[in-house]
């Protein structure tokens, strides 16, 4: 059972670790992405280390600087794949923020805009399922829904922005 928000970002961070390092074993970006795994254990590492209490509202300050560099180190080294915001569901269990979700594309196809649509709804709904649940074994596969959805969202967002420049 999940009993505080510290443990529960801690839980998505630390699914979101195992995620990508296990996407990096043959990636040919591997250490951009095991890199970023390591942040992401530092995150959970703060929220660990953090003073226990059920009702903080804000992050411990070395949690809130590792993902910022995680995010950073995943804009900067784009063939690692991990879209931005990815991160976006670690804070929310302690800030009590839903994540934001990606932008809405414009797409010019109707075929790609339903898509965009579909895979919004999809990933909110999930986000809200990994915020909600208070079963540990659950955050893991939710958290890398949540990072499938958001990576498919950003292939659609590129796929319109190059049809744009066409």
């Amino acid at each position: 059972m999940i009993t505080t928000p510290s443990q529960h970002a801690a839980l998505i961070a630390s699914a979101l670790a195992d995620v990508i390092r296990s996407g990096a074993r043959q990636h040919p970006d591997r250490g951009a992405l095991e890199r970023i795994a390591e942040l992401l254990d530092t995150v959970v590492i703060a929220f660990v280390d953090a003073e226990p209490d059920a009702d903080a509202v804000a992050a411990p300050a070395d949690a809130v600087l590792a993902l910022q560099d995680a995010e950073i180190l995943a804009s900067r080294s784009p063939g690692a794949g991990l879209p931005l915001g990815f991160t976006a569901a670690v804070l929310a269990p302690v800030t009590g923020q839903a994540p934001e979700l990606p932008v809405p594309v414009g797409a010019a196809s109707p075929q790609l805009a339903e898509q965009d649509a579909r895979l919004r709804a999809r990933l909110a709904l999930v986000e809200e399922w990994l915020l909600d649940t208070q079963h540990p074994d659950m955050v893991p596969a939710y958290a890398s829904m949540s990072l499938t959805l958001r990576t498919k969202l950003a292939h659609i967002a590129a796929a319109v922005a190059v049809g744009s420049r066409a």
